[in-house]
């Protein structure tokens, strides 16, 4: 087993040679009698072994979703892929989310305005076509009427 003083040292808690004894403490929940009786018997349980060496590694939790992402000591987030993210910027994811939906959202709405417009230009010019028609059946019912008229009175011969 690795010396307990070695883990703290490599897990970042310790400063110009001297250890952080209450940020141990508080990362490892326990009290500060607790961490003195581990380091002066170098026996630490091993749940504190197991969260130092998480801690060391660098890993964000133990669920398999999460295998083999790391978080730096700088506070960045790395994938498996070897991106990078900022805390800030996983801030923003929902934001981000929520901006792209509603951009999705107002696509959709022109889209479908979009649809619409073309069917008024159709029904546009299907009106178009039964006025054109319209006109013809009237022309055709005054030349009738005016036949008609005609007939009814017709002039007199001139002698």
């Amino acid at each position: 087993m690795t010396d307990f003083k070695t883990l703290l040292f490599r897990a970042g808690f310790m400063n110009f040679g001297k250890l952080e004894r209450k940020a141990i403490c508080e990362f490892l929940l326990v009290s500060e009698r607790t961490l003195e009786r581990w380091l002066s018997k170098n026996v630490p349980c091993p749940r504190a072994v197991k969260m130092l060496e998480i801690r060391i590694d660098g890993k964000v939790s133990n669920h398999p979703n999460w295998s083999n992402f790391k978080i730096c000591r700088d506070g960045y987030l790395w994938t498996p892929s070897g991106k990078r993210y900022e805390a800030e910027y996983i801030n923003k994811i929902d934001v981000l989310q929520r901006s792209n939906r509603y951009h999705e959202a107002q696509s959709l709405s022109l889209q479908n305005e979009i649809t619409h417009l073309r069917n008024l230009v159709s029904v546009r010019t299907q009106l178009k076509e039964m006025g054109q028609y319209l006109i013809a059946i009237s022309d055709r019912f005054k030349f009738e009427e005016a036949i008609a008229n005609f007939s009814n009175h017709k002039p007199e011969k001139l002698t």
